[in-house]
């Protein structure tokens, strides 16, 4: 899939485009709306760029995790050259230690990126600070004449590039969400 970037003035415009493009059957998951005012972002009832959705959130995690491992294991080493697991409790204390050191790397790793800035905030925060909206919609290759149509029509619509994007199977995962929850 390919994610397009547009910047716009109006969150109505936002609006009528997203309803738009929903009618050609771009569904709702590939529409995010990157703005500092959420508050109106929500009276519009506009889908906002999830965090989840970026693989920096992912890909922490999974680093924290491989330091818990790498910490795990050097623990579980040291407790066994120094002969530590020979004690009255056994090697529980040292297993139990490792585990939560193992833990605590995880949970650090997931949370350390929920704390940085947005990616996508790091990109756009000039047209972000002076009050500008971006949207991002993820099409398929079959898409982009549709999205190209839809987007002509709209002449204060500004084009800011195009890059890869989420992951098909996420977005059928939240597809499938959405119609569990519903």
């Amino acid at each position: 899939m390919l994610r397009h970037y547009y910047i716009l003035d109006s969150l109505d415009e936002v609006e009528v485009i997203e309803h738009e493009l929903q009618s050609y059957g771009i569904s709702q998951p590939n529409i995010h709306t990157l703005t500092n005012d959420d508050k109106s972002l929500e009276k519009h009832h506009l889908h906002n760029v999830n965090n989840s959705l970026e693989q920096g959130l992912i890909k922490s995690e999974n680093i924290g995790a491989l330091i818990g491992v790498i910490l795990s294991f050097a623990i579980l080493l040291i407790g066994y050259i120094l002969n530590w697991h020979n004690g009255s409790l056994g090697g529980m204390p040292i297993i139990f230690f490792a585990l939560l050191v193992l833990a605590l790397c995880t949970w650090e790793g997931e949370h350390l990126d929920v704390q940085l800035p947005h990616i996508n905030t790091k990109l756009f925060k000039k047209s972000l600070d002076s009050g500008k909206i971006i949207l991002f919609i993820d099409v398929e290759q079959q898409q982009e004449l549709t999205i190209n149509k839809i987007m002509v029509s709209h002449p204060s619509l500004k084009p800011e590039g195009i890059a890869t994007s989420t992951p098909e199977w996420f977005i059928r995962q939240q597809k499938n969400l959405r119609r569990l929850l519903k």
